[in-house]
């Protein structure tokens, strides 16, 4: 059994709705995944949900698309405090999100402060300065085999306190695609999150199944991200129409 008190859960938002994010609050999710990597999401359709989590005081990480830099000067600007990265695959590429996530003196975040972040100018600018870094939180996706090979140099770099670990992705680099319970694939999912908790760096992983949630969920990872709001919509679809037959 894990020995961590406990493993926090959320889930994927792939539609930009209000609702969905305000009903994550109200069960008590712990957080919610919002994904610009894998839907047409666009900054203009992150505004209302960043207010909705703020009102029902959901946690709330977005996915970026990738490393450009324009992607997290959107997300930071708003407001938005937990990015999740993906295809982290060197510390070169940590380098890049650190540069962007982060002012001066620990990156060179583009800085503006008539951002909502800044209360549209109307924040003390030492204030919005010295507190904006703390604030901030990575998380970084390992989700290829290059990212696993190169998972030490990752781990040992400056400003790595959370992994991610992609399984599909990760599958597909193995010459596997979408195997995710192959023995080589959980083998190595194992290893990095031994290695993250050897080293008290915050861990989490991706499942779809009750049985994934269950299985993971025993291994000391800190949280899990579950599937999708379609997802579940879709299986309670399928549950109704199942009883109806």
């Amino acid at each position: 059994m894990s020995n961590k008190s406990k493993t926090e859960l959320g889930i994927f938002i792939k539609s930009p709705t209000i609702e969905i994010i305000e009903c994550c609050g109200i069960v008590g999710m712990d957080f919610a995944v919002i994904d610009m990597e894998h839907t047409p999401l666009s900054p203009r359709d992150l505004i209302p949900l960043v207010l909705a989590s703020e009102t029902r005081e959901l946690k709330l990480i977005v996915r970026l698309p990738n490393l450009n830099e324009e992607y997290f000067k959107w997300c930071l600007d708003l407001g938005i405090k937990h990015l999740q990265v993906p295809h982290i695959e060197t510390p070169v590429d940590v380098d890049k999100v650190i540069n962007s996530s982060f002012f001066y003196p620990i990156g060179q975040r583009g800085l503006c402060r008539a951002v909502r972040a800044a209360d549209y100018s109307n924040m003390n600018k030492k204030d919005y300065l010295d507190h904006s870094n703390s604030k901030v939180e990575v998380i970084f996706q390992i989700e290829g085999i290059q990212g696993f090979n190169n998972l030490n140099q990752i781990l040992n770099h400056d400003g790595v306190n959370s992994i991610f670990i992609g399984p599909y992705d990760l599958s597909q680099s193995l010459g596997s695609p979408g195997d995710i319970w192959n023995t080589a694939i959980v083998d190595k999912m194992k290893k990095i999150i031994k290695d993250c908790n050897d080293q008290s760096i915050s861990v989490g992983v991706f499942t779809d199944t009750i049985d994934g949630l269950k299985f993971w969920s025993n291994l000391n990872v800190d949280f899990i991200e579950y599937g999708s709001d379609m997802l579940l919509f879709s299986d309670a679809l399928t549950n109704l129409k199942v009883i109806m037959e």
